[in-house]
């Protein structure tokens, strides 16, 4: 009766302390070896026994985010973070959580507070990531023209794009080992988005020389032409009579893909006006329409293989990356950026990766991502406009136009030569994107 009456004895003062005082504390291998359910609920009533205990609210966000309950872990990091916002590694997996969740603004005011946090440096590497800008930019073009919508020749050592320094739109070509150039369409109307064939003989770009309403350049329409540059030869290819633009090969030769509005029949003004993608042979025979929506579908290109195209539409809301078999079917999206519009898709010659441009941050900078939507990193950072991206033929650069000097000007982005931010640099970025 005794020794009963020992054990109840011992029991009741197990209970009372654990109402009291809460779960003993366990060691962290205690902690890390019990199974994640049995984890949060002792973890759980630990932090309401012990709220000010900063470590084990740690142990449990973590664990939530862990346990794929990140809904559950924001409020813990939240008042972890109100009450000492020098915690960089809670300040840093919230942001992380917040930019997954597209909640950019929140995400970057964290990155900021982790960066200028006590120990924080250790996070630049990952924080850069999201930022962009490792990577080494050169200038191409200068002076007081614009320049603007750039293509690589097949073997990658010239670069065409469309000037107006002679007060119209016309083509140009410029070595990139000399810096010299040449034009090579200059007529007085307007030529601009030129491509070059994969055999490096033929130019196609739009023109609007066969509108001769008396009107202003830029509410003409636009045809696709051809250039030989050998013989010099030029012809109309499309003579559609509408707004035909931004024809591109495919990588064997043998296809135009462009963007056209000839389908929208309405009498309404050309910046109403809905586009479809189409494809044509390379000698403009046999037009074929590929989108059939009442929306905006642009941008397209082929992938290295020819057997899809990726182009861009606002057919979900905002400009998202779609993608489509050769002959227009199996569209689907491939992914968009939350609250903004992304534009511009041009892939890889390895396949593996996707530039485009988004206005995810306030203006519009240079992306890339998996051809598959995933990985999204930002490759520039300015202020300005960084818009257009195209991969060289070999993959190693990029070429985009940006009007960060004023004037819009050739960018050429080196994926072989990696500027890593310092920390200062990376918080004076997230100072100006979250105003301060």
């Amino acid at each position: 009766m005794k020794k009963v009456m020992q054990i109840v004895l011992i029991a009741a003062m197990a209970f009372f302390l654990t109402q009291c005082g809460g779960p003993k504390k366990m060691t962290q291998d205690e902690i890390n070896q019990m199974p994640p359910q049995e984890r949060i609920t002792y973890l759980e009533k630990y932090v309401e026994k012990n709220p000010n205990n900063l470590e084990m609210k740690k142990e449990l966000y973590k664990t939530y985010l862990e346990t794929n309950m990140p809904d559950r872990a924001v409020p813990i990091m939240k008042d972890i973070i109100n009450t000492d916002p020098y915690q960089a590694e809670v300040q840093f997996d919230y942001g992380n959580l917040m930019m997954k969740k597209g909640e950019t603004q929140l995400a970057y005011r964290a990155f900021r507070d982790a960066l200028k946090s006590p120990g924080g440096s250790m996070y630049s590497k990952q924080v850069s990531q999201y930022l962009g800008g490792k990577f080494v930019v050169q200038q191409v073009t200068s002076g007081q023209a614009n320049e603007a919508f750039p293509c690589f020749s097949p073997d990658g050592s010239k670069i065409i794009y469309q000037t107006d320094a002679n007060g119209n739109w016309d083509i140009v070509e410029q070595d990139l080992a000399s810096g010299t150039s040449k034009f090579l369409v200059d007529t007085p109307a307007d030529e601009e988005l030129p491509n070059m064939s994969p055999d490096g003989k033929s130019l196609v770009y739009t023109s609007n020389a066969d509108d001769r309403r008396p009107i202003d350049n830029k509410f003409k329409v636009r045809e696709i032409y051809l250039k030989e540059l050998e013989t010099g030869f030029v012809r109309n290819l499309t003579e559609s009579v509408a707004d035909d633009w931004l024809p591109r090969f495919s990588h064997d030769g043998k296809y135009i893909v462009f963007v056209s509005e000839r389908s929208d029949l309405r009498s309404v003004p050309y910046t109403e006006k809905k586009s479809d993608i189409y494809v044509m042979d390379a000698d403009g025979a046999f037009q074929l329409r590929l989108t059939e929506d009442d929306f905006n579908d642009g941008g397209p290109c082929y992938t290295y293989d020819d057997a899809r195209i990726y182009f861009h539409s606002n057919r979900n809301g905002p400009y998202q990356i779609f993608s489509m078999k050769a002959d227009g079917s199996s569209q689907v999206t491939v992914f968009g950026m939350p609250g903004a519009n992304a534009v511009g898709p041009y892939t890889s010659p390895d396949s593996v990766h996707l530039a485009f441009f988004s206005d995810q941050d306030g203006n519009y900078d240079i992306y890339r991502a998996e051809l598959n939507g995933s990985n999204i990193e930002r490759l520039t950072y300015n202020a300005a406009k960084d818009t257009d991206p195209v991969y060289s033929p070999d993959g190693k650069s990029l070429a985009f136009q940006s009007n960060r000097n004023g004037n819009y000007d050739i960018f050429l982005l080196n994926f072989q030569v990696s500027s890593e931010p310092s920390v200062q640099e990376l918080i004076s970025r997230l100072d100006k994107m979250v105003g301060q």
